[in-house]
């Protein structure tokens, strides 16, 4: 019996011009690791995406909640100038009363001069897989 589950969510902020974030990921139940992909789509029609890894957490307390801690793995020899450099996440996963809570950082660029985007107040809920590849 397979250990393997997917999940795709959509995060959005209510921050104005904050970009919509989507995450593809891929979660190992025997061992809590999960990898994926994640992409931000800006207002405009750009997007840009990377791959990232991390692991499922469980975080005790009156009411425990379950999270996913992410980082990035920028492309070794990227092919786009502004290709992400960087990028870390804490989700505290959604449930069926309450969307989930979230906040990320993307680096783009330059090291020296880096374009970052930095949302605190995100939101997400889950999303059927092929609405996700829609969008």
């Amino acid at each position: 019996m397979s250990q393997l589950f997917t999940a795709v969510y959509e995060v959005t902020s209510g921050a104005a011009g904050s970009p919509t974030l989507w995450l593809n990921l891929v979660v190992n139940a025997q061992n809590d690791s999960v990898i994926g992909h994640a992409r931000v789509a800006f207002e405009g029609g750009e997007s840009a995406g990377i791959s990232v890894r991390g692991h499922h957490t469980r975080i005790e307390g009156e009411h425990p909640l379950e999270a996913v801690v992410l980082a990035g793995l920028p492309p070794i020899f990227p092919t786009v100038e502004e290709a992400p450099s960087a990028f870390q996440l804490l989700m505290v996963l959604p449930t069926a009363s309450r969307n989930g809570q979230v906040c990320y950082k993307m680096s783009f660029g330059h090291p020296q001069q880096p374009r970052i985007v930095e949302v605190r107040d995100g939101s997400a809920h889950a999303v059927l897989p092929e609405l996700a590849t829609s969008a």
